[in-house]
């Protein structure tokens, strides 16, 4: 068998060089309890720690360097230590004590203490930075958070797209907005401008052409044909430059600018024929509006006249039926007008009145709403009704449709107040029951301590108490008894059953001494005379 079959082998092997015999094990042991021994303080208990420094003083005069300071530091440690304990031990004194010991502290501990709150801010800091940062990673996660959100683009994505405009409206708002910038009323004022500018520049030429005619001294008839001639050619050629000039002017429009004004032409007309067309029909509707209200207003001026028709011709004379001609009927608006009046009048009051009554409707419900709202409250921050809750509330509990029913429009106060009712009723009988309770054992202690008050003294030999006080005891027994007449029956049974094992308790009519034989003084006698 190897020794990787037999692990108690490898087992022991191992622990070889820890393993020695008794004999051994005793002299190690003795080794140690005398080198323990020497280390020992005297006068120390054995169970003290060795680490710990003698508490007698040391000498410092044989010490020297290193060894001399960390004895006066060791010294100066143990006597901090000291009075750090006498102050926690003693009671505490006034302040300038404190200041006192606060004073023999080293300025080391101050800065421990100093960089430990440092550390424990710092550690609050990055804990309340981890917590914002958390959460901002938690708000980044969230839709909200992208940049297209609130891109109306992607609000309006699976929205259906708007009707598209007629384009009867989009030619009328471009027509308008052509036609916008020249109305018809700034055309005609520039008309009127030009034929002003023209007439002057007429009256002008006129005048010119009488000063040359009266300055030149020759006449039509002196002047050859020539000279005519040459006046004609030069007023021919100066016609054509400017003819031309005018031509290369009006060149650089184009056709385009004539088919727009040709188009804008043609738009102005038919804007003025169609106000024309507008204005004619606006006349004759405010013509008939005007002879409608001149019937109305004679329809109501005229007096309410009885209507009397003629007596019918004879049936046996066709002649008159065919002669007589047929009657128009008589207006009878004038008699209708003042029920239309009532009737007008009657609307105006019911209106206001359906006004009235919603402007109620609303306040009452309004003040419903905040009436059961501040019962809710209440009665979720009650005690009294989770003590004492409702039969039916116990027995079913409220369904969704119930729910949904009450926030739709069932505020009810009073199936509000029948919880407050119930509770109230509930917690004025168990505060009658506590106090029925708590007087009838009142009453069983005062029996009871009346009872070895009667006992005590018979052992005493007093007198029994007269039977009048009996009585009057039984009477307010029976007083008691009629007094719980009013609460549950079990109350009451309990007070009766009190009252007759009052009444059963046997009363002695005399006292202790009563039971030995009154012939003592006989005895006696009969021992003088032996």
């Amino acid at each position: 068998m190897s020794l990787a079959d037999d692990p108690s082998g490898a087992i022991q092997k191992i622990l070889g060089p820890y393993i020695r015999p008794r004999e051994e094990v005793a002299q190690i042991r003795r080794i140690l309890a005398l080198h323990l021994d020497s280390c020992l303080i005297k006068d120390a208990p054995v169970t003290a720690p060795l680490a710990l420094v003698e508490p007698s003083e040391v000498n410092l005069s044989t010490a020297r360097g290193l060894h001399r300071e960390y004895l006066e530091a060791l010294s100066a440690n143990r006597k901090a230590r000291d009075e750090h304990d006498a102050y926690c031990q003693g009671p505490k004194g006034p302040r300038h004590d404190e200041s006192a010991s606060s004073s023999v502290i080293p300025a080391s501990g101050d800065t421990q203490l100093q960089a430990h709150l440092e550390t424990l801010s710092l550690q609050k800091r990055q804990e309340k930075l981890q917590v914002i940062e958390k959460h901002l990673s938690q708000l980044k996660q969230k839709p909200a958070a992208a940049q297209d959100f609130l891109d109306p683009r992607e609000i309006f994505k699976h929205s259906r797209s708007l009707p598209e405009i007629p384009s009867e409206i989009v030619n009328a708002i471009s027509l308008d907005q052509t036609t916008s910038s020249t109305q018809l009323e700034e055309l005609l004022d520039q008309l009127e401008k030009h034929v002003l500018q023209a007439k002057m520049l007429l009256k002008r030429e006129e005048q010119l052409l009488e000063q040359v005619k009266s300055r030149s001294s020759a006449r039509a008839e002196d002047i050859s044909g020539s000279a005519k001639f040459e006046a004609l050619n030069t007023t021919r050629n100066e016609l054509i430059s400017w003819i031309e000039t005018e031509l290369g002017k009006a060149s650089g429009d184009g056709p385009a600018d004539d088919d727009q004004r040709g188009q804008h032409n043609r738009g102005l007309v038919d804007q003025t024929r169609r106000m024309d067309e507008q204005l004619a029909s606006i006349k004759g509707k405010y013509a008939k509006y005007l002879e409608a209200r001149k019937a109305l207003l004679q329809l109501a001026s005229q007096q309410a006249t009885p209507d009397i028709k003629p007596p019918p011709p004879p049936a046996n004379n066709p002649k008159v039926e065919a002669a007589a001609p047929i009657p128009a009927p008589p207006p009878f608006t004038h008699l209708l007008s003042p029920y239309l009046k009532e009737l007008l009048a009657l609307a105006h009051e019911q209106k206001g009145l359906i006004a009235q009554k919603s402007h109620l409707n609303t306040a009452i419900s309004k003040q419903l709403k905040e009436n059961c709202q501040g019962l809710d409250r209440l009665a979720e921050e009650s005690q009294l009704i989770p003590r004492h809750p409702m039969p039916d509330a116990s027995r079913r509990k409220q369904t969704f449709g119930d729910t949904v029913a009450a926030s739709e429009g069932g505020l009810d106060p009073s199936s509000r107040v029948k919880p407050w009712v119930f509770a109230a009723d509930s917690a004025k009988i168990a505060t009658l029951e506590a106090v029925a309770e708590k007087i009838e054992e009142g009453q069983i202690a005062l029996e009871s301590s009346m009872r070895t008050i009667g006992e005590i003294d018979q052992l005493l030999g007093r007198q029994p108490p007269p039977s009048g006080s009996l009585e009057q005891g039984d009477q307010v027994v029976k007083d008691d008894i009629w007094l719980a007449e009013g609460r549950p029956a079990g109350k009451a049974a309990a007070l009766r059953k009190h009252a007759d094992r009052k009444g059963s308790v046997t009363r002695p009519s005399e006292d202790v001494w009563d039971m030995l034989d009154g012939k003592l003084g006989l005895l006696r006698a009969d021992d003088d005379q032996i």
